[in-house]
């Protein structure tokens, strides 16, 4: 039995939800701190998505690799979970990834030492519809992001890009710019 979205949605994120179900934009900024539910809220939206759709899949980046684990991969495992679509998903340790099972679509999840090493990734089929950088302020600004972009954003007609990230300690932060 799947679960209700609008139950699992903290109500600050109800317009934003409506905003993303009708691609209303492409890129889409969220701040705040730990507890503000932030990277549920993404995790939610990507899995129920792409299970409306057999040629979108996503990407997950993160400055470092080493956290991808047990941070967003974690939290897109609760995601299925709680919509209770666990049957219906694979959960793979190594390469690091979810795959759809009725469809193949997939969920990668990349560390970003080098960007320009993202340019080689590749799909069997559709396309990076959803795009997700958690801890954004960890990377080294829009260039790096940029980079990224340019890389897995095409072959599709929509695109979904969550930057998730705490409110930097300093107000010269990069990401306070933009």
């Amino acid at each position: 039995m799947q679960t209700n979205l609008n139950e699992l949605i903290a109500p600050v994120f109800y317009r934003l939800h409506h905003q993303i179900k009708n691609h209303e934009y492409t890129h889409y900024w969220l701040r705040g701190g730990r507890g503000s539910t932030k990277s549920s809220f993404i995790s939610l939206e990507i899995i129920t998505g792409m299970m409306k759709n057999p040629d979108y899949n996503a990407i997950v980046f993160r400055k470092v690799g080493h956290y991808l684990k047990e941070s967003v991969f974690e939290q897109l495992i609760w995601a299925v979970d709680k919509l209770n679509v666990a049957d219906f998903w694979q959960i793979n340790l190594s390469p690091l990834g979810l795959t759809y099972k009725p469809t193949g679509q997939r969920i990668i999840f990349r560390g970003c030492d080098d960007p320009k090493k993202t340019k080689s990734v590749k799909l069997r089929k559709g396309y990076f519809a959803y795009c997700w950088y958690e801890e954004l302020d960890e990377f080294t600004g829009m260039n790096e992001i940029d980079t990224l972009n340019q890389s897995v954003l095409r072959g599709g007609d929509k695109f979904w890009v969550f930057y998730s990230y705490n409110p930097p300690k300093s107000k010269n932060a990069w990401v306070n710019y933009e």
